[in-house]
């Protein structure tokens, strides 16, 4: 035991005196999701989207929709009129920012003098559009008020919030870049170090000792285990403060979820050092594996947006698996797969690796 704990000091030594490393494996996917967050997460010009279902289908129901949007709110108000279920569904697929519901009575009550009570209904995920859209009804309506009445205030708004599965952009960038990290972390962080240790001797010494392979194996990957939690860590802090990004599921899977990443991709990183005889090589190794996985995986770009040839691609790869993991655990997003199936895949690649890593090992 003393002897693991020996090599994983020194591996982490290594690690911090090579800036490269730090750079590639620690701080490069950080900057990368936080320079997604900087541009997903802001909002451009802004339109209300507002949803009107007319349960009424009276004169002076329509009057109110006509009256809605006064003058000048044309560039920043869009109404669209349909059934409550359409509606509800153009909310839930972020068609619409707002549902304001006309009761059946509304045309009665008006005729009457008496109060008529609207329901809005709002999605909580884009809190963002939800309170700049109940500002603009709620103005909206008192400028109807007065166009039907003057006064008293006969029109009065009821919210109810809908929760949905809208997402913005960043919700899903994160989690997709802190698997790619666990993949920078196993390509940049295991591969070539290990390759170097083999081309400058250091394995060949360290295999004429008596230390058990076995014993230098563990510590190694143990380190790699402990930076990968590190790069989890430095994620949620950033995704959390910025952009208010962090953990909504089970905390103790997301970890078992960023742990088994981290053994995957550090295992693949020792099967691709076992293949490459040099440095040159492993950078063309690496490369072809990097880039297959971030493009095809979700990790950058959502894999519905995938021609259809190449989504199959995707489905053999486990940054896919591990990208889905995260997604749910970390911002509830609609799953891939069921989660279940992400850990029982990634185990599965887990096992291949390490078969495939001590069967191409190599001290020189």
């Amino acid at each position: 035991m003393k002897e693991i704990v020996a090599l994983f000091v020194v591996n982490a030594k290594e690690f911090l005196r090579d800036r490269m490393s730090v750079i590639l494996v620690l701080l490069m996917p950080v900057a990368f999701a936080s320079f997604f967050g900087m541009i997903f997460s802001g909002e451009g010009s802004w339109r209300l989207e507002l949803g009107v279902v007319n349960a009424d289908d009276g004169s002076a129901s329509e009057q109110f929709i006509q009256n809605l949007v006064t003058p000048g709110l044309e560039d920043v108000v869009r109404v669209k009129t349909a059934s409550r279920a359409e509606m509800e569904a153009a909310l839930e697929a972020g068609d619409v920012d707002l549902v304001l519901i006309l009761p059946e009575d509304i045309g009665a009550a008006l005729e009457m003098g008496k109060p008529a009570v609207l329901e809005a209904l709002t999605d909580a995920s884009r809190p963002e559009s939800v309170g700049t859209g109940l500002s603009l009804v709620q103005n909206m309506i008192s400028d109807a008020n007065l166009a039907l009445s003057g006064s008293p205030r006969l029109l009065t708004l009821e919210t109810h919030t809908v929760q949905t599965e809208t997402l913005r952009m960043i919700d899903t960038q994160m989690p997709g870049m802190l698997g790619v990290a666990m993949l920078w972390l196993g390509l940049f962080g295991t591969a070539i170090p290990v390759v170097q240790q083999r081309t400058t001797h250091v394995l060949r010494r360290l295999s004429v000792t008596p230390l058990r392979p076995s014993a230098l194996l563990a510590a190694h990957i143990s380190w790699r285990v402990v930076l990968g939690l590190v790069q989890a860590g430095v994620f949620l802090l950033v995704g959390s403060l910025a952009f208010g990004v962090g953990v909504q599921g089970n905390v103790w899977l997301f970890t078992g979820a960023v742990v088994l990443g981290a053994l995957v991709f550090v295992s693949l990183g020792y099967v691709l050092a076992g293949l490459a005889p040099t440095q040159e090589s492993l950078m063309a190794i690496t490369q072809l594996v990097n880039l297959p996985m971030m493009l095809l995986s979700g990790g950058l770009f959502a894999i519905e947006l995938l021609p259809g040839f190449l989504k199959p691609v995707s489905s053999i790869l486990p940054l896919t698996y591990l990208t889905d993991a995260f997604v749910q655990l970390m911002v509830g997003a609609p799953a891939l797969h069921p989660l279940w199936l992400d850990f029982t895949v990634l185990g599965g690649c887990l096992a291949l690796f390490l078969a495939l890593g001590v069967k191409f090992w190599r001290w020189e």
